[in-house]
């Protein structure tokens, strides 16, 4: 299986969005969906040992949930940002309720953790037109420049990582600490992290 490192039908619909970041030394990773209790903390448990910091694009409901696990990622200095509060897909979804589900997302990072901020990832990476005019008055929309398919079921997991290995200086990656991903993420991560740190590559917030 052949698993593409950037989704370029999208990238060319969308070029003004965030897809990589300029930097001399730093790659970007990305968790979308959480937090979670159980799979979150694994996560930053894996990144500790790489001194590695991270942006997790946080779903409201589940913010509600596990407000503790956000405010653990909060403290232990990792980014959390706005993922939606219903994980609504944008092209399914009206844009009137689309907006308020980023609005209340965002509040409740406000409230919970002090968090209030100008980052906003579009479930599936799947947004309408109409909806970036409106998103992008107050926020950066990001996307990613490679993706590691852990969502996948039967994913291959050799070419997930062979394409995750190809991630070069300000390269945006996403993963996910969800459930349905946990099994995946288990066997990709910790190598991935391995190789880039290797190559001496260091690990920020966006």
């Amino acid at each position: 299986m052949i698993l593409q490192q950037t989704p370029g039908l999208l990238k060319r619909i969308y070029p003004s969005l965030t897809w990589k970041k300029e930097s001399e030394n730093e790659i970007f990773l990305t968790f979308d969906d959480g937090p979670h209790p159980t799979i979150t903390r694994w996560i930053l448990d894996e990144l500790d040992k790489y001194q590695a910091k991270a942006t997790f694009f946080c779903v409201g409901e589940n913010l509600s949930l596990f407000r503790e696990m956000a405010e653990e990622t909060r403290s232990r200095g990792h980014m959390l940002a706005n993922h939606t509060f219903r994980h609504e897909n944008g092209w399914k979804t009206r844009s009137k309720n689309y907006l308020k589900s980023i609005s209340a997302c965002n509040d409740l990072l406000a409230e919970m953790v002090n968090c209030s901020n100008q980052l906003f990832r579009p479930p599936y990476g799947r947004i309408k037109r109409n909806q970036i005019s409106e998103v992008r008055k107050n926020y950066e929309i990001v996307m990613w420049s490679h993706l590691s398919w852990d969502f996948k079921k039967n994913l291959d997991i050799s070419s997930s990582i062979e394409n995750l290995q190809k991630a070069q200086l300000g390269s945006i990656v996403v993963f996910h600490d969800n459930e349905k991903s946990f099994g995946n993420l288990k066997k990709i991560l910790p190598p991935v992290l391995e190789h880039w740190s290797s190559l001496n590559y260091e690990f920020s917030v966006l």
